[in-house]
């Protein structure tokens, strides 16, 4: 699930970092539409680029998306006026996991291109990435990245790829709704028991609240439960002689079914359970549910922004551990530049310098502050991305938060969520069509007494390897 998960900050972020990176379409959630930023004098790598001339090809856009080609020719003419012995051509492909090993083979794929983060492994297994181990290494900023972002890049103690945005699932609580009933909100280091029980004290179906509000039609509602198969230990793939298996009928499938069951069993989700993205949330910015699960801050950014909610009311929470002390681990979805290892060292050494010359840089500053700005004449609230390609405890890092502290329109999250959470890649082949077939389960399990979840997770997933993973050829 990408496209859905874009806060402000993931839009700002993109818009001042990047020129030629493409949101891509893995599965529905990855956050952001590309773009550039205003001239910027930011961080560089100590690879130093070769005096001699280099040409790279850059990830450009479709010749009708004017605007972000105008936006990356103006990056790159900024870049060109500090390095002016590199020579950029623009290759405007854009990342599709089935098409990669034919660039490849062909040598036809650009020096540098977007991917995201299911593809990490993948792509570093079938060598379709370089190393940049020994130029991030190099870098002044090497130490300020976010781990958790940089994880799925980083492949048997090496790096292949730089973050640029992400978001890991999280689930977000309507503190108001508990105060009015005289519930305590569970710890932040809670457990599926504790979501449960927060639930049953919260719901109240003839007021038309429910306890927790799970997506239940579309592909999200596949992606919201596979949050659950995570947390239980499984997964929803693996690669096995160049095949796609199935692995998703599993113990821990069956555990993050019998738990779906219980919620309706129980009737702690809304009558009207067949809810969308964006019925979900609408539903709790409406005060009709008591939690709803969704990446990053954009739940609170509806409920806010579009429902009125006050900002003191609403609390972001990491996924729940399965049980006490076991990992709060989420979806984990995001973008990442790589270089083309088939690119002499040349090359790679401009592409690394190319992909981070604007990072940490003050004009993302300088747009965030505008944006927090803009947001507060509109009696609007400024929701950041709790996630960003940079540490907090940075020294970016702590100008950001300082940054945030000067607005009172400014959402904050509580500490105890970045320690806590833990992310996961989504599939890497074919997830879209994998949580469109778990919405039909998930469907099932909610509309039929006495399903047999064993039969139902079975059939979905030979269904699924069948008629969509045998299809897949891993070049």
């Amino acid at each position: 699930m990408k496209a859905k998960q874009t806060s402000a900050l993931g839009v700002i972020a993109l818009t001042v970092l990047l020129a030629g990176c493409g949101t891509q379409p893995a599965a529905t959630s990855a956050p952001s539409t590309p773009g550039t930023s205003p001239s910027t004098t930011g961080g560089t790598t100590a690879t130093a680029a070769p005096a001699k001339k280099v040409t790279i090809t850059a990830q450009g856009f479709k010749p009708d998306q004017k605007e972000k080609n105008d936006q990356l020719d103006q990056r790159i003419a900024r870049f060109k006026a500090k390095n002016p012995n590199v020579e950029f051509k623009k290759d405007d492909w854009q990342y599709n996991p089935l098409e990669i090993g034919i660039k490849m083979a062909s040598n036809s794929a650009p020096t540098e291109y977007t991917t995201y983060a299911t593809e990490g492994k993948v792509l570093v297994d079938k060598k379709w990435v370089a190393d940049i181990t020994d130029s991030m290494n190099a870098w002044a900023h090497a130490q300020d990245m976010n781990d958790l972002l940089s994880k799925p890049f980083v492949v048997n103690g090496k790096t292949y790829g730089v973050p640029i945005d992400g978001y890991v699932m999280t689930i977000t609580l309507n503190k108001k709704l508990f105060k009015e009933k005289g519930v305590e909100l569970p710890p932040m280091d809670w457990t599926w028991d504790d979501l449960l029980e927060a639930a049953r004290k919260i719901n109240d179906p003839a007021k038309g609240i429910a306890g927790f509000i799970p997506m239940g039609k579309g592909p999200e509602a596949g992606w919201n439960w596979t949050n659950f198969l995570y947390a239980a230990g499984g997964d929803v793939q693996k690669l096995d002689g160049g095949m796609v298996v199935s692995v998703f009928n599993s113990e821990a499938g069956l555990k993050a079914l019998e738990f779906y069951k219980k919620l309706k069993d129980e009737n702690l989700i809304p009558k009207n359970w067949a809810l969308g993205y964006g019925d979900a949330l609408n539903a709790f910015s409406q005060g009709r549910g008591a939690m709803v699960m969704c990446g990053s801050g954009n739940a609170a950014d509806t409920a806010i922004n579009e429902g009125g909610i006050a900002k003191e009311d609403l609390i972001v929470y990491p996924m729940p551990a399965l049980t006490k002390g076991g990992k709060h681990t989420g979806v984990l979805g995001g973008n990442y530049r790589v270089i083309n290892p088939k690119s002499d060292k040349d090359q790679q050494a401009v592409a690394f310098k190319w992909i981070t010359d604007e990072y940490f840089t003050d004009d993302f500053l300088n747009s965030t502050q505008k944006e927090i700005e803009d947001r507060k004449t509109k009696k609007r609230v400024y929701i950041p991305q709790p996630i960003n390609y940079w540490k907090d405890s940075s020294e970016f890092g702590k100008k950001y938060t300082d940054l945030l502290a000067k607005y009172d329109n400014v959402f904050k999250y509580d500490p105890q969520l970045i320690s806590l959470w833990d992310g996961k890649p989504e599939a890497q082949y074919e997830a879209q069509k994998y949580y469109t077939e778990m919405a039909n389960v998930i469907q099932k399990v909610f509309t039929t007494k006495d399903v047999d979840l064993k039969k139902t997770l079975a059939d979905a997933s030979n269904k699924v390897q069948t008629e969509v993973f045998d299809k897949v050829k891993v070049e």
